[in-house]
């Protein structure tokens, strides 16, 4: 996204739009004024018409314009400079010469059933020898002025508006930046105009239902909190116990007691992630120095099950990698790796390796025809990828994952950190 400010964004406009004001305006006032000029010239040069056919001579006021009775009376400049046309009554024809104008006008002498012709002449540089200003000068100045107005224009739209819409915005990052509660927030202040105003009420309720939200999960993650664990809790205890005389049990009933303890190991791994993910405490895990490859194979002889009706076999880096990460995270990734990998594979193989500088990957085969129905249940599974992926996100390691029709592959780069091999 383009970072644009309202102010300059304003600005260039006005400034745009007051160039093109003054672009027509120089060129309206010299076309109008030409205008003016033309009419002018076309209603004297009528005016010494009239009276030539009223009276048979020029009036003593205009010694610029002359009249001749006919085309060829002309001077032989003149009618080398306009040449032989059709020419229209009171039609006002134009041609320059050197440093002169020259303004022809056929007019109809009734009296003797024929065109006669006005000619005024006039120079290029009258306007130096007129007293006052010129016409360029003149839509200079009045140019000069409307530049002042604009800028007086500008600064009062930044005064008025920009500035308000400043305000409101450094109001808002500094609301969104703190930490506060429903009750604590700062009473609005005036922003000037009602939509501004409007806008700011919006985002204090915004954050106050926000602030009221985040305080009922709070809450419920503390009820939930307690009511997962101690159940939890008790369930693993009873579970030991039984677990004691295993020995005694009847294989099927062993096995059944297998399955539960997995189920509740499970359990209490996900629900511990589940918590702290979607807590408020960003407080960091305790690091230590691990050996990753132990992890790995633990978790694969943990989990194996899920592979009992597959042919599926693991190649797994030999060589030892220890990295420093907390060891609760670390396995509960590792274990959501394994057991997607085992869940989701089809008979082959499933490598798992690990390099410093690309991470941790595990790739499994697929099916080209994806079979929900592999026959083994398992509790609590189905967010696997969904926990890993949020997990790598809060700590800020990097999670890609690839498929094909072949082969699935993840990859978890950034994990832990100072990474050394043995």
């Amino acid at each position: 996204m383009l970072n644009r400010s309202i102010s300059r964004y304003i600005s260039l406009q006005i400034a745009l739009l007051v160039s093109a004001i003054l672009l027509v305006f120089y060129y309206m006032i010299t076309v109008v004024y030409d205008w003016g000029l033309d009419d002018s010239v076309h209603y004297f040069m009528v005016l010494e018409a009239e009276c030539y056919i009223e009276h048979g001579t020029p009036a003593a006021s205009n010694a610029s314009i002359t009249v001749y009775p006919t085309y060829d009376a002309l001077p032989q400049p003149i009618q080398q400079a306009f040449g032989n046309q059709t020419w229209k009554e009171k039609e006002l024809y134009y041609q320059s010469q050197d440093d002169q104008f020259f303004y022809l006008m056929p007019y109809y002498n009734s009296s003797e059933d024929q065109l006669l012709f006005i000619l005024h002449t006039d120079y290029e540089d009258h306007d130096n020898e007129m007293v006052g200003l010129s016409i360029g000068e003149i839509a200079s100045l009045l140019a000069l002025a409307i530049v002042v107005l604009s800028i007086g224009v500008i600064r009062n739209l930044g005064w008025s508006v920009i500035k308000p819409i400043k305000a409101l915005h450094e109001w808002n990052h500094q609301i969104s930046s703190q930490s506060k509660t429903t009750k604590s927030v700062d009473p609005i202040p005036d922003f000037r105009f009602n939509e501004l105003n409007e806008a700011a009420e919006q985002i204090r309720h915004s954050i106050t239902e926000i602030n009221q939200r985040n305080d009922k999960e709070k809450q419920f993650l503390r009820v939930l909190s307690h009511e997962l664990r101690t159940p939890l809790a008790i369930t693993k205890a009873s579970l030991e116990l039984i677990h004691k005389t295993k020995s005694q049990l009847d294989p099927k009933l062993a096995n059944k007691l297998n399955k539960i303890e997995r189920a509740n190991t499970n359990m209490c791994a996900t629900s511990e992630v589940l918590l702290w993910l979607w807590s408020d405490d960003f407080a960091p895990f305790n690091t230590q120095r691990l050996n990753l490859n132990e992890i790995i194979q633990l978790e694969i002889e943990n989990n194996l099950y899920l592979a009992a009706n597959k042919d599926v076999t693991f190649s797994l880096f030999e060589h030892e990698e220890f990295i420093e990460a907390n060891p609760v995270l670390v396995q509960i990734v590792v274990r959501n790796l394994i057991r997607n990998a085992l869940q989701y594979s089809t008979d082959g193989k499933i490598r798992i390796d690990f390099q410093p500088k690309t991470g941790l990957t595990v790739s499994n085969p697929v099916a080209k025809q994806a079979n929900p129905e592999n026959g083994v249940g398992d509790y609590g599974y189905g967010i696997g990828l969904y926990l890993i992926s949020t997990l790598c996100e809060k700590m800020k390691w990097e999670c890609v994952t690839q498929q094909d029709t072949e082969q699935f592959q993840i990859r978890i780069s950034k994990i832990g950190n100072n990474t050394t091999n043995c």
